[in-house]
Order: C-alpha cells, then structure tokens, then sequence
C-alpha cells in the first residue's frame, strides 16, 4: 500500500492509504499524487529513496514545478531551505531542555527539562554449549507369549497302538 495526496489548485486536502492500481481507476476521482510516509526533508527515514521532498499533510503545498511537497510557513520571518524544511532566523539550543519559539520576541523560550531516558540493561546472554547428540535406537522387543491358564484339565490325546497283523497259519490238522 501506498500514501497519496489529493491536490487542489496546488494544495493537499485529502491523504489516503490505496494501491496505485485502485488510484488509476479513478474511483477516487483525479488529482492524487504519490507520498512517503518516511521522507522528511528530501531523506527517506528508511534508507530508501526520498519521495517529493516531504510526506504531505493536509494543508501542506505540492509545488508541481519542483515535484515536492512542503508544509505551510509556520512564521513570516522563517525561510525555506534546499531541503523543502522552514528554519527560523535563529537556531535552536541543543541541550536538555525543550523550546519553544517565541514570534513577539524572535527568540526561542526555555521550557521544561527533558526527562533522561533510564538506560536500558544489556541482556545477558548465556553461552551456546555445542553437544553432540547421537541418535536413540530403541531395541528391539519381541513380544512375550504368555501361556493361558487352563481352566479344564489338560486331557492328553490317546494314541493307537497298531499291532501288526500277520497272517495266520494254519493250524495243522491231525488226523
């Protein structure tokens, strides 16, 4: 998804998330411009390519001829530098408080302390123990026959005995 600016006699009214493809219908009408959310000041935030000098704002100016957006001058005496940003005629402290610009007196007014972060602990980090794991071969078990309990008396099969049969011989006959 992409941001893009309705342009209105060369001002932003309207800032929508849409893809380009859906832009190009022209359900939303005509006059959008593509925006990056993360330019500021002609850098890209993301270490990207700078898209149009500033993201748009609503009430902020495309200049068509440059191909940039900027915001509205925030005081008469502020100037506009090479990156589409208003400075003030005099520089802002850098140290721990905050400011805030004064027009009546052109100066920049001291405010509160900044609060200081709390540093942030380093984890600890546990160090990695390389092991070498060697496979489990589970054996193999042959299943036990166990044997059933006879409830009847085991009866043993009874077994012939053949007895050779031989012929007979005669009886000899006496006379």
């Amino acid at each position: 998804m992409s941001h893009f600016a309705k342009v209105e006699n060369g001002l932003v009214t309207q800032v929508v998330v849409a893809e380009q493809e859906f832009i190009d219908t022209g359900a939303l009408g005509h006059g959008w411009v593509q925006t990056s959310y993360n330019t500021i000041g002609g850098v890209h935030t993301q270490g990207g390519t700078p898209l149009r000098g500033n993201y748009a704002g609503v009430g902020f100016t495309y200049d068509a001829t440059n191909d940039v957006f900027y915001a509205p001058q925030p005081f008469d005496n502020w100037v506009m530098n090479s990156s589409w940003l208003w400075v003030p005629p005099i520089a802002m402290p850098v140290d721990e408080y905050f400011y805030t610009w004064n027009q009546e007196t052109t100066t920049w007014v001291q405010g509160d302390l900044r609060p200081i972060p709390e540093p942030i602990p380093e984890p600890v980090v546990e160090p990695v123990v390389e092991a070498v794991v060697e496979p489990v071969v589970e054996p193999v078990v042959e299943p036990v026959v166990e044997p059933v309990a006879a409830t009847e008396p085991v009866v043993e099969p009874e077994v012939a005995v053949e007895t050779p049969v031989t012929p007979e011989t005669p009886e000899t006959v006496q006379p």
